[in-house]
């Protein structure tokens, strides 16, 4: 059902608060926080309703209450007051405390009730709220809501009216027909709204709330911003089928819908029109990623690529007045487009003057952080790591891309060399959104007249792929030289940050240092590279040769344990990653421990194995005890737990991070708990002979160390038995 169709209004309730034009990238959660506003506040006035609706546009916010019931619910409420133990002889003499809470709620002294918290007995009073006509609670639950919506930043208008998102206009709140009656932010409730801006702001004075609903209809504004989104995405695919059927465009173009761009747009318009333009031919030849950015960065326009793929010839612009001309505002579309283009074509062909090796010089002039060196000061430390780290990698990952490892450094050793060099073209500096990108393609056109060189591709690739992941949705760069130019690049970023002195604290991140250290962490997981934190900040701290690198080495080192505990929690919940890091092993080891606890946790040897772990845990001290000396056992059990359990300590798990496989390493531990138990049954672990204790104690110990390899399955039991618990 769409926000236009209305449900039986008897009984039903609206809320408008009309306003200036509010930000786009706010709207979507303001509407989330109107709703869970009102779904909080309404059992606690008694209200109900058969469905709560919170709808947006750029200039009005809507509650609508639909299938009220007329009354509130009666309701019973506990009003707690002061400890029994400071209510004195209660009741016949009465403390002050008990005597004042008594005298606050109007009530005799021996109606109080004695009430068990969990924090021991309190004085408490009962009261019954009757019934009342929801009509007459409704003002309370509107003005809730408006006050409890909160932003990044507020404004104060008109002598200090407000705060609210925007200055307030107006108020429309009804109930069936009839008026809700508040004032907020400078404006009393009425029924009164205005149309939209594409039909004059005109004032609308409403009999009812089934009014409302027509009225809406009429303007042909679709409220719901998620209906409003499908229509625009229907009415773009739709331009473009009729744009090929009248022969205006070639058949196979391809719109590409991008949902960031496509929320911002909704988030901008009531009513709307999808107008097709064409690009000047002049500026079809420019790259495909300056038009790109362009129309879509900079004018929020969709692009339609050409059927071969290569070239942008055709774009859609979404009007927020779907009565204007359409050829006035096509024209305009292509004027703002053509002025942009023209500014990227001049800074092109100025750019083309110098090499991007002929730039480098000019990053030595950019300032990275200051007392740790510069744009140019990083590239080179970021050369440096990126072949350490290639040296850490074994041949199985290279060979997996058809790559050797001459021709990997090659690649690499051109790739750090240029990949910042862009940051210092004019195109960049117009246009920031092109880093990396065009780096690649000037590199490309660089090397057209140099022969054919079979790393070129790569080498541009890493150039341009190196910021992947931007942010925590993005895809990870897949072939191996733009993950180690990108892996290197964030690990020596964030090394140089913390020289710096600029490493997050709190809620302070001005750097994005966290969702930097969140890219790289996952770069280490799913690439399953068998490189440890500590040697990933060694070699990062190193390639700066700074001295306070052996300072800062720990505390980036606990940054990036942090981020892998946010990169391995499980809907926001950091146990799993907990339970699954153990020490300073690859990252994708831990993500791999944590993947197969996730399903360990709900088999049948889950509980046997957390039983045996646990009871070996609890017996052994934190100390070493050195081998174990079979001629030492004086007990059938003790060999023959040692016995199978000698074998799995002479090869150990894992030989390689990239052969830990936790389900095969139950089944080689499962065959030990019939063991263990009998072990536990006939012998005494605490001999009073020291020799045997101590000898003991070592057997468990080989089979703690083995049984550690599963993650911490304690925490896990813990949060399972805390979910079934009831209440």
């Amino acid at each position: 059902m769409t926000s236009n169709a209305s449900s039986d209004p008897k009984n039903s309730a609206i809320l408008e608060v009309g306003c200036e034009e509010l930000p786009a990238g706010l709207l979507p959660g303001v509407i989330a926080n109107m709703r869970m506003l009102a779904e909080e506040a309404m059992p606690i006035l008694g209200i109900s309703a058969e469905r709560v609706r919170a709808l947006g546009t750029p200039v009005r916010l809507i509650l609508r209450l639909e299938g009220l019931s007329q009354d509130t619910i009666p309701r019973e409420t506990l009003i707690p007051g002061p400890p029994l133990s400071a209510a004195g002889t209660w009741p016949q003499a009465p403390s002050p405390a008990a005597a004042g809470f008594s005298r606050t709620h109007g009530v005799p002294m021996e109606t109080l009730e004695i009430v068990d918290f969990p924090k021991g007995k309190y004085l408490c009073v009962r009261k019954k709220e009757e019934s009342r006509p929801v009509f007459d609670v409704l003002p309370e639950l509107f003005g809730r809501v408006l006050s409890g919506l909160e932003f990044p930043k507020a404004m104060r208008w008109a002598g200090g009216t407000g705060p609210f998102l925007r200055p307030v206009l107006w108020i429309l709140a009804l109930y069936r027909d009839e008026v809700v009656g508040f004032e907020f932010a400078g404006q009393v409730s009425g029924r009164l709204t205005f149309t939209p801006r594409f039909l004059g702001m005109e004032p609308v004075l409403l009999r009812n709330v089934a009014q409302y609903a027509q009225e809406v209809r009429g303007w042909g504004v679709e409220l719901d911003l998620e209906a409003r989104k499908e229509r625009i995405q229907n009415d773009l695919t739709l331009s473009l089928k009729l744009e090929e059927s009248s022969e205006n465009w070639e058949d196979g173009s391809t719109l590409l819908t991008d949902p960031d761009l496509l929320q911002e747009v909704a988030c901008l318009v009531e009513g709307f029109r999808v107008i097709p333009a064409d690009l000047p031919e002049k500026y079809r030849t420019l790259p495909p990623a300056v038009i790109r950015t362009v129309l879509k960065v900079h004018q929020r326009f969709f692009v339609v690529d050409s059927p071969k793929g290569d070239t942008v010839v055709h774009f859609f612009g979404v009007s927020a007045n779907p009565k204007g001309d359409l050829a006035v505002v096509r024209d305009g579309y292509v004027r703002v487009v053509t002025a942009r283009l023209e500014d990227a074509a001049y800074y092109i062909a100025r750019d083309r003057r110098q090499t991007l090796s002929d730039r480098l010089p000019e990053l030595d002039g950019v300032a990275f952080f200051p007392g740790v060196g510069s744009l140019g000061d990083k590239v080179r430390a970021a050369r440096r790591m990126v072949l350490e780290c290639m040296a850490l990698l074994p041949d199985a990952i290279l060979t997996a891309q058809d790559l050797t490892r001459e021709g990997l450094s090659i690649i690499l050793e051109r790739a750090a060399t240029l990949y910042k060099a862009d940051l210092v073209t004019g195109l960049v500096k117009e246009f920031p959104e092109l880093e990396g990108a065009i780096g690649r393609t000037y590199y490309l056109w660089e090397r057209e007249g140099a022969g054919t060189d079979p790393y070129d591709a790569q080498i541009a690739q890493a150039m341009a792929l190196h910021y992947q992941p931007r942010t925590f949705r993005d895809p990870c760069p897949e072939d191996l030289p733009s993950a180690l130019l990108s892996l290197a690049d964030r690990a020596v970023s964030q090394a140089g940050a913390f020289l710096g002195g600029a490493n997050p604290s709190g809620s302070l991140d001005p750097f994005a240092l966290r969702r930097s250290g969140q890219g790289m962490l996952r770069l280490l997981v799913e690439h399953r590279w068998p490189i440890r934190l500590s040697s990933l900040a060694q070699l990062a701290l190193a390639a700066w040769n700074h001295p306070e690198g052996a300072r800062v080495g720990s505390l980036l080192v606990d940054f990036w344990e942090d981020r892998l505990l946010a990169v391995l929690s499980k809907e926001g919940d950091s146990l799993w990653g907990r339970a699954a890091r153990l020490g300073d092993e690859p990252p994708f080891v831990t993500a791999r421990r944590g993947e197969f606890l996730q399903e360990f946790l709900n088999s049948q040897d889950f509980s046997s194995f957390e039983m045996l772990k646990t009871r070996v845990e609890r017996i052994l001290p934190d100390e070493s005890f050195g081998s174990v000396d079979p001629g030492l056992f004086t007990e059938k059990d003790e060999k023959s737990l040692w016995d199978p359990l000698s074998v799995l300590d002479r090869h150990p798990f894992p030989d390689a991070p990239e052969n830990a496989d936790f389900y095969g390493e139950v089944r080689r531990l499962k065959p030990l708990i019939p063991l263990v138990e009998s072990f536990f049954d006939s012998v005494l672990v605490n001999d009073p002979d020291p020799v045997v204790r101590k000898n003991r104690l070592a057997l468990l110990s080989v089979l703690r160390k083995r049984l550690s390899v599963l993650g911490r399955l304690d925490l896990l039991l813990a949060s399972a038995r805390k979910e079934r618990t009831p209440g």
